[in-house]
Formats: C-alpha cells, structure tokens, sequence
C-alpha cells in the first residue's frame, strides 16, 4: 500500500483531516490526517483503500482498513491488527465511520482515485464492476477479521503485504484436494477477490499437476455427502470447486490444451460412478445435478440421461389431477418421504406449490383429505394453510376447520391457532374461536411454547417506499434459525422467511448479509414486538393474513403475545416527549410544551434550543443516503407542480418550485411523513450506540411536522425532501432529451 500522493505527487485535492481545538475522550487536541493508501500490486483488484492516521508531526497513530463493497469479512472499516495503534485508536475510528456515512463526496473521491491508481499501474482504463453508490452503505465500526480463523495457511508465496491474504502454511496440514476444499471452505463466498483469485489460480495448477484430481474431486464429494454429520461449508466448498473445475476444463478443451478433453469426460465418469450409481444424498445429487446442467457441457450419456429425468426423481412426483382420494394421501407422505421433508411449514408451502400448479378446484377436496388423515404431521399442515395472504383461501380453510371433528386438531395446532387469533379479520377471526371451542371441548391440550434461549435482532430503516426488513437470529434446538420479516407500510407483514443455521459461518454470513443492508443495525426484541404488532393490524385492515411462516417464527421467539396494535403517532410523541424530559436535559434544556419554531424566544441569550438544532440539522440528513436518500417524491402531481411553477418560462427559481412542492404536494402527505418519523425515532431509539442520529433529534423534527401550524415549507427536512424531488424530475427530463435525440 502507498500513500496516494505519492504515487501523484501533482494530484490536486487534499486530504481528509480531523481539527481538534480541545481533547474529545481520550483524543488529545491537535490535527490528524486520514492519508488514503492504495494497493500498487500489478493486476490485483482488491478495491480496498487503507487509511493511515497521522498527527501534525506526522507521527503514526492508528491504521483503518476499508473495503468498498460492503460485505466479506474484509469489507469494515476496522482497525488494522497487523499496525501499530494508539490506544485512542477507537475513538479515530469512531471518527472515520461518522465521516465516511456524512460526507458521501469523500467516499466518491477515494472511488475516482483508486481508479486512477489501477489506471496507472495496470496501463489499461478500469474494468472493475460498478462501486455501490456513496451514502447508500451504511458503515460501523467492525471488529478486525480473524485471519487465524479464516485461512489457516498460505495457498502460494510473494503476497503483497498490504492487500488481505492467507498466513504462512504450517506443517503437516492437508494436501491435494482436501486441503483446497479447506481452503475454500474457510474462505467463504465472501472473501476479498484477491484471496478467490489466488484459490483458484492453485485450483488450476493442482488440476494441470495432478491427473487424479478429478476423480479425487468426485470422490470426495460424494464421501462428504454420505456423512453422517452433514458439513455444509465443505460440500458448499467441494462444489464451488465442481463448477471451477469444470469451466476450466471447458476453457482449456476450446484452448486446445492436449488431454483436457479426456480430463473433463474423467471427471463426468467419476460422478456417475461415485454421486449418482453408488446413491449419495439426494441433496447433493440435485446440487451436481444443477451444477451440470449450468455448465451447459456436451455431457456423457449417462450424465444427460440422469440430467434429462431429473436424476431419476420424477417418478417420486406427485400428480394431483391423477390422483383419487384414496391414493391422494399416501401419495402426498410419499412424495414428502423422498424430498425428506419433516417440517410441517416447509409441508405447507410444498402443498401451496402444488395447488398453484394444478386445477384450483381441486384444492377443497384435497384439503379435507389432509383435514381428516390418519397423520397428525398431514393435519398440522392443512391446519397451516389457514395462514394465508389470500382471504378466499384463509376463509375457506377456516370453514373446514370447524367442521371437522375438534379431537382431530392436534396439540400443537391448537396452540397456533390459540396464539395467532388475533391475526385474522372478521369474520375468519370468529370462524378460528369457534375452532379453538371445539377443540376445548374435546379437551386437545394446548401444547407448550418453549421461551427463546437467545435472540439478536437488526432492523433496517423505513425507506421511501415505508419498506421495513428484521432480521432475526435464535436459538433453534442444537442449532440457529434465520427470521427475515418484511413489513410494507399499509400492507402488513407481506414476507417472512425462517432458515436453518447449521455452523457458525452460517450465522456471521446471515449476519453480514443482513447488515450490508440499507443502514440495518442492532435493535431490540421490544421493538420488533412493536413493529411487528402494527404490521399486523395494518394487514387485517386491508383483509390481509400474515403467511404461516410468520407462525414459525413466533414459536422460534417465543411470542405468543403478537397481536395487532395500530400506531397512533400522537400519542406516540407524547410518550417520547415525557422521556426526552426526563432525559434530565442532556441537550434538551430548551424544551417546551408548545412546539419547536415557536419555542426559542427573541430575549433568548443562550443560544439556539436543541429543537432548532434538530431541524435545522435535518436539512443536511439527505448526506444519510442510507436513511434519507429515497424519500424524495415522485409521480404526476410533482410533475404538475413544477410545470405550473414554470409557466413555459426558460428558468424559474429553485425556491419557487421548492416552496410550491412543500405547499401543494408534501402537505397532502404530511400524515405519512409524520408516521414514518415517528417510526424512525422509535427505530433510533432502538438502535441505541450505533444510531447515526440521536433519536431525540429526530423526535423534534415530528413534533414540528405534528404540529399543523408549521407550514412544511419552515422544515428544512421537508424542504430538502422537496429538493429531491425536484433534483429527480430533472434528471428524467435530460434523460428523456436524450434519448429522444438519440
């Protein structure tokens, strides 16, 4: 890595600076220069940038590691392990990440200068894939990665220091293919390109060394999918491998490359003998399968015949139209018998997936037959389908549940119906009482829900579109479960999924997924609890059932208590206001009972109250991308607006059309602008330290919209909005003069 300017000594532009006129913690008062380093490796796309902090007399005083992408343990920014820190070191770091989510400018220079770097030193323009949008990553403080961990040994020497590589192989570790599957393995998907590339480039050297590779290859994935203790990061990894060996094999054969032809009919013949005639796993069978197919190769005939019948599975299908009542129900435990289908949930949407596929008057009929089989496991998962977004369906479902016999309701479907009642409309609410009746009546216990041994929740901020995303880790028996509820405002919970997480990787993967997301941080299970219990009502005014999903998930956490509670923002407001007293100050010393722009008197000699800080602030959130980026508002009456403020006139004021959008579009929106305000201060609040805005800066800023006196147009966030929106009906205007000259 090396310091920008020197490698454009003539570069203009400065360089990012902290100005300290006291000490702040335990930073001493001074100046202290963010000197960007970029890597000059020939060919090495990194794209990453390493931020050395020095003082005024330039001395070293910590080293910021940042990946531009977002995602993969090397993403950050994290303080650089390998480098000598101070120990306010966090505290830069701190300082780093606030600047990084404020001024998007600076990340769209280091863009524009690791290009240049590249330029320079690969001699070619740069041909990297698109850098996300500055402000659209939400960037927080990251712990360093744990190379010890993750690579555990060198896969070649002559690394460049600086750019993120495997440590030195020790001795006595495993070779051949194991040991590159171990490589792969610790890597991830989500490693920095750079360790990828060098994983692949030993792949092809051990193939090109090696003629048993292939049939190692095979063999090896077919012994880990027989296994009794399933390893998933392996078999991910042994199959990542599959599709690189092949592709390369494909390669080298158009390249002419004498005996990569025969190499690649080897390897074909390796998987029919070991995965598919000696029967490894059906999982692993349809990954080969897929993986084969994608690599759209002339296949052997063994291999297109197995790929050409599904590998054999269609005869396990079920066709519903041909099926009569009486082999209707050994068909459908047959069929979950070959997918290995255990779950009733996952049997709820297979049988969902079927219905969509076949006649939809043969859905009633088959449902009863599920009602009223011998199989307690088919029961619950008729049961399930009551849960459904349809309210036909729901309804429907919700009749013939009361009219079977209420000893056939099993235990545990008691108890979801008894947990989840609330989440029904009338008159499918009154159709489910009178189930849970019957059911009393026939004294079916109710089955016990276990409490959560642990959770972690992250919640995303409320976008434009009032589109909300949890992401949910917990316990699940030996294991974890991954919950990802979507919440639509106005439209409920519209998307739940539940997944199984088997290793650690797959809950840091789970996690890293969820936090590379638009500005999701760690929140609270109150919270979701809130949030989830609006959804709910929201989707039961608009007729909606949440899917069954959501059903699992309320049993994996523990909520029996989930019901519908609309937000009242006012009232809402009023109980922030009471803690923002109670605060004891902290800021807030100018509070008072009536609202923001009227509460700073003239006489006032102390300065602005912490409610005219807040909005005016808010004027410059749309720095936040993450979290204001997409407010703006969009469609004909914009249009109209700004068309009248022009008049046919060439140029009109930037205020005027601002002020007119504020008065005649906005307004009509305040009460949704006003909810969403609300739900992000409740957001913040939850989100605690690593909230970007104090949450109390955002409860002014409500309060002000709360208040009806206060035209828009005094709101600096309001106006700002407007200027979005502004900013993008332009921009489609040049764009559609453009395209039409074109």
């Amino acid at each position: 890595m090396k310091p920008y300017h020197q490698i454009f000594p003539n570069a203009a532009g400065g360089t990012m600076t902290l100005e300290l006129l006291a000490q702040s913690g335990r930073i001493p008062k001074g100046s202290y220069a963010f000197v960007e380093c970029y890597c000059t490796s020939p060919g090495c796309d990194c794209r990453r940038v390493t931020l050395l902090v020095l003082d005024h007399k330039q001395r070293q005083k910590a080293m910021i590691s940042l990946g531009f992408d977002g995602d993969g343990p090397f993403s950050g920014p994290y303080l650089d392990g390998s480098s000598y820190q101070v120990p306010y070191a966090p505290e830069l770091l701190d300082f780093c990440v606030h600047t990084l989510n404020s001024r998007p400018d600076w990340v769209e220079r280091m863009y524009r200068r690791y290009r240049e770097v590249r330029e320079l030193i690969d001699g070619i323009p740069y041909r990297g894939r698109p850098f996300p949008l500055p402000g659209d990553l939400f960037y927080r403080a990251m712990p360093a990665p744990d190379l010890e961990r993750m690579l555990t040994e060198s896969v070649r020497h002559g690394f460049t220091p600086s750019c993120p590589q495997p440590p030195c192989a020790g001795q006595g570790e495993p070779s051949g293919t194991m040991r590159l599957v171990d490589l792969y393995a610790r890597s991830g998907v989500s490693a920095p390109v750079s360790i990828l590339l060098t994983l692949q480039d030993e792949l092809h050297r051990h193939l090109l060394a090696d003629p048993l590779a292939v049939e190692e290859l095979a063999a090896l994935l077919a012994a880990l999918g027989r296994c009794a203790t399933v390893d998933h990061d392996r078999i991910s990894a042994a199959l990542r491998m599959l599709a690189l060996t092949l592709e390369f094999y494909q390669v080298e054969t158009a390249g002419g490359r004498p005996g990569a032809r025969q190499q690649l009919q080897r390897l074909q013949s390796a998987l029919a003998l070991r995965v598919y005639r000696e029967r490894s796993s059906m999982e692993l069978r349809l990954s080969v399968t897929d993986i084969l197919v994608r690599s759209r190769l002339n296949l052997i005939p063994e291999l297109q015949a197995i790929c050409r019948e599904g590998e054999g599975e269609a005869e396990g299908r079920l066709d519903l139209t041909a099926a009569s009542s009486e082999e209707f129900v050994p068909g459908i435990l047959r069929h979950f018998a070959s997918a290995g289908l255990t779950c009733p949930f996952a049997g709820a949407q297979e049988m969902l997936e079927l219905f969509a596929v076949n006649d939809p008057e043969l859905r009633p009929g088959l449902t009863w037959e599920l009602l009223t089989a011998d199989a307690p496991f088919l029961r619950e998962i008729a049961a399930l389908l009551i849960f459904n977004a349809e309210p036909e369906l729901s309804r429907e479902v919700a009749r013939m549940l009361v009219s079977v016999a209420g000893a056939t309701l099993t235990p545990t479907t008691l108890r979801r119906l008894i947990m989840a009642r609330n989440w029904f409309p009338e008159p499918t609410r009154s159709i489910v009482d009178q189930t849970i009746s019957n059911a009393r009546r026939a004294r079916v216990p109710c089955a016990h829900l276990e409490p959560p041994d642990e959770e972690a929740v992250y919640a995303s901020c409320l976008d434009g579109s009032g589109m909300q995303v949890f992401h949910v880790i917990v316990a699940d028996q030996a294991a974890y479960a991954g919950c990802t509820l979507m919440l639509q405002e106005g439209g409920g919970i519209v998307d739940c999924t539940v997944v199984r997480l088997e290793t650690r990787r797959d809950r840091e993967d789970f996690v890293s997924t969820a936090r590379s997301q638009r500005c999701c941080l760690q929140s609270t299970g109150e919270y979701l609890d809130r949030r989830v219990g609006m959804a709910i009502a929201a989707g039961s005014e608009a007729g909606r059932v949440p899917g069954h999903w959501l059903v699992r998930a309320a049993e994996l956490l523990g909520r029996d208590h989930w019901k519908g509670c609309l937000l009242d923002p006012r009232e809402t407001l009023r109980q922030l206001g009471e803690e923002v007293v109670g605060d004891g100050g902290k800021g807030d010393r100018h509070l008072r009972s009536q609202s923001p722009l009227r509460s700073q008197s003239p006489e006032a000699d102390d300065g602005p109250s912490a409610e005219l800080l807040a909005l005016e602030e808010s004027g410059q959130w749309h720095r936040y991308r993450a979290l204001f980026g997409n407010w703006r508002v969009e469609g004909s009456a914009v249009d109209r607006v700004i068309e009248s403020a022009r008049a046919g006139r060439s140029t009109v004021k930037t205020a005027t059309v601002l002020e007119r959008l504020c008065d005649q579009v906005l307004e009509q929106q305040r009460p949704v602008l006003l909810e969403r305000l609300v739900l992000q201060t409740l957001w913040l609040k939850a989100a605690a330290g690593e909230a970007p805005i104090r949450w109390q800066q955002m409860y002014h800023v409500a309060q002000a919209v709360a208040d009806q006196t206060i035209a828009l147009k005094e709101i600096p966030l309001a106006v700002s909005i407007a200027r979005q929106s502004y900013t993008a009906y332009r921009k489609r205007n040049e764009n559609s003069r453009q395209g039409s000259g074109s």
